[in-house]
């Protein structure tokens, strides 16, 4: 139900008179992100769900600050089911960061979040072949109200780069980096390294 949730509110908030503040959003996303373009078939289709899921829960619309999508969604749906106003508050309190695999067993992920600390236990129902303990990964966590699921889009960054990454991320926490900017610089060291044609990630993400 969450997922068809946010299919609606993403359908809802890039028509009519939303169509140019989306089209804004997307632009900003990239630029923020990493730019990517249609023929990038092996990037593009998990980048654009990572920018759906960022502009309707993480982006205010219009500018001086306003309220997100997801937070006009719920203030202007006092006639909604009671179960919708539910799901669409646990969409709004979904988690995005960057997360390192402990575990998986019985489809169930431990997952620690590498920039809060927090850890947390993660049911995934699609395929975890290939994914093992120690790799780390952009996702967004949500509360379907009965376990903690992914969202729909993942960022699997290069294993040879694990370790500039980590000590990266700890230095940028130090300084006081917020979150979003942590996870948009290392977006745009993947979309590089996938430009320079997956050689020497550690090399790159190192040196930008």
């Amino acid at each position: 139900m969450i997922y068809g949730l946010l299919d609606r509110l993403t359908e809802r908030y890039s028509e009519n008179e939303h169509k140019l503040e989306a089209m804004r959003a997307r632009e900003e996303f990239f630029d923020r992100a990493g730019k990517v373009f249609d023929d990038d078939a092996e990037l593009f289709e998990g980048r654009m769900a990572s920018f759906l899921e960022w502009y309707v829960i993480e982006r205010p619309l219009g500018k001086g600050g306003g309220r997100t999508p997801i937070a006009h969604a719920i203030d202007s749906g006092l006639a909604l089911p009671a179960e919708e106003r539910r799901m669409l508050a646990h969409l709004a309190s979904s988690h995005r960061s960057l997360f390192q695999l402990a575990s998986a067993a019985e489809r169930v992920l431990e997952v620690e979040d590498v920039i809060g600390g927090a850890r947390f236990s993660v049911l995934e129902r699609r395929n975890t072949v290939g994914i093992a303990a120690g790799d780390l990964f952009e996702a967004r966590l949500l509360w379907d109200g009965d376990t903690v699921i992914f969202g729909r889009s993942f960022l699997f960054h290069p294993p040879d780069a694990r370790e500039v990454i980590l000590d990266w991320v700890e230095r940028a926490v130090e300084k006081g980096a917020a979150r979003d900017e942590i996870l948009f610089h290392l977006s745009r060291q993947y979309v590089r390294w996938h430009r320079l044609g997956h050689v020497g990630a550690a090399k790159v993400y190192r040196d930008a």
